[in-house]
């Protein structure tokens, strides 16, 4: 059984080294990299030349980029599928998802062990018959975001599947699988 769980931690040093705290910032991914971990984000606010230098700008205010971060509690949520974090004045809310109480247990017991003050703020039990899996419904809410959907496109396949740190053909199965599913999904709903 696939719980959906928030989670709220302290910020984190790496955020408010780069003075990024007092703008809208959203972290959706975290994936191991050699001695640290790349945390893909998207930064909502006023240019911040020294922060966004590597990022792409997806619409007026809005950036998609990845910063190489090592924090214990990115660490931790790295063994996870994480749905987002927000950056919330002084902690991050997350949204993780585990597969039962067992997993969520060992996810609390690792902050516990490292000391990091951690409050479960909500838990809810996933609905099985989703029209797409978890992972696929963080890629199309990333690319819907980043402009891969919009008419031009903002953001190219290959551009997007290098923000989030995987091959570009990985990233055209799991969209087009998604696209699949959903567009099924919506006939089967109207009946035709």
């Amino acid at each position: 059984m696939l719980l959906h769980v928030t989670l709220k931690t302290p910020i984190e040093d790496w955020i408010s080294i780069n003075n990024i705290y007092t703008t809208s910032i959203t972290i959706l991914d975290i994936r191991p990299d050699s001695s640290s971990y790349r945390v893909l984000i998207e930064y909502k606010g006023k240019d911040n030349e020294k922060f966004l230098s590597s990022f792409t700008k997806v619409s007026k205010n809005s950036y998609l980029g990845t910063l190489q971060v090592n924090s214990k509690i990115i660490s931790i949520l790295s063994k996870y599928t994480i749905m987002q974090g927000n950056v919330v004045l002084d902690s991050i809310i997350w949204t993780v998802i585990v597969d039962g109480y067992q997993e969520l247990k060992r996810l609390l017991k690792e902050f516990v062990d490292n000391k990091i003050d951690v409050k479960v703020l909500k838990v809810v039990k996933a609905k099985s018959d989703a029209t797409i899996t978890a992972r696929q419904e963080q890629i199309i809410k990333i690319a819907l975001g980043a402009g891969y959907f919009d008419f031009p496109r903002r953001i190219t396949l290959n551009q997007l599947a290098e923000k989030l740190n995987i091959s570009s053909s990985t990233l055209a199965e799991i969209l087009r699988r998604a696209e699949k599913n959903i567009i099924e999904a919506y006939f089967k709903e109207r009946g035709l």
